[in-house]
């Protein structure tokens, strides 16, 4: 039952990163941890696997629209992918109760941006500011590597506000991010990538799945709502891990 759940949510995770270019990654290392019971600093290194190969095959689909800014995005990466392997090497020195608690932490603070970026959408104005983008580059790229998550609920908002991209070519650009961070901070995790194919390729299939689901609609539709929904149940299920932990 807790395999299929597993496929299940990993499914709904890629239909999220496709559809608004970051968020759904961070739902990752929860799955495994809760639901399929991977051990924690395992289950970080299994989701940059999982985050990358989604993210890039997103990115590819939303480059055949033609909406990836490819010079913005090397960037972005240039700024991040490196610092992620900073980000590894303290991951792996903490506990894993402590990661955990750390991450629902970041999922707090995560959750609050999607949801006022949905209320922020139709108001924001560009302001192209090379230093900033690449210091959330960075700090995107830091992330990454201590927590693996993807950091597209930052790198949108960031390639928009700083870069002055369009959203739909934000959403596109932000999935390659993703996938240079975790292929650079994959390496910085070598050492506890043990994983279990069995699994894994399932695992990655399902997201894999939702991920060309996601990218097609988003095509569709505006997913402001969805963003709004998706960003509550990020908030409550980083308390969860909070109140847990503690």
């Amino acid at each position: 039952m807790d395999f299929w759940l597993g496929i299940f949510l990993t499914a709904l995770m890629g239909v999220s990163l496709g559809l608004l270019g970051g968020g759904g990654s961070i739902l990752a290392v929860p799955i495994l941890v809760y639901v399929l019971g991977v051990e924690e600093h395992a289950a970080i290194a299994i989701s940059l696997v999982l985050v990358g190969l989604t993210a890039w095959a997103a990115a590819l689909q939303h480059h055949r629209a033609g909406m990836v800014d490819w010079k913005g995005g090397f960037l972005f990466a240039a700024c991040g992918a490196p610092v992620s392997l900073l980000g590894a090497y303290f991951s792996n020195r903490l506990p894993g109760a402590l990661l955990m608690l750390l991450f629902g932490a970041l999922m707090l603070v995560a959750g609050a941006a999607m949801y006022r970026r949905c209320m922020d959408d139709a108001t924001e104005k560009s302001k192209k500011n090379i230093f900033v983008l690449a210091a959330c580059g960075a700090g995107v790229g830091f992330l990454t590597g201590f927590l693996g998550v993807g950091g597209g609920f930052l790198i949108v908002p960031a390639l928009v506000l700083f870069l002055g991209e369009q959203m739909k070519p934000a959403i596109g650009t932000s999935l390659f991010v993703i996938g240079a961070n975790c292929a650079i901070a994959l390496w910085g995790h070598r050492s506890a990538l043990h994983m279990n194919w069995n699994v894994v390729l399932p695992l990655g299939g399902a997201a894999l799945v939702g991920t060309f689901a996601g990218v097609a609609a988003s095509h569709r539709f505006h997913a402001g709502q969805l963003r709004k929904a998706f960003a509550v149940f990020i908030v409550l299920l980083g308390a969860w891990m909070v109140v847990k932990n503690l």
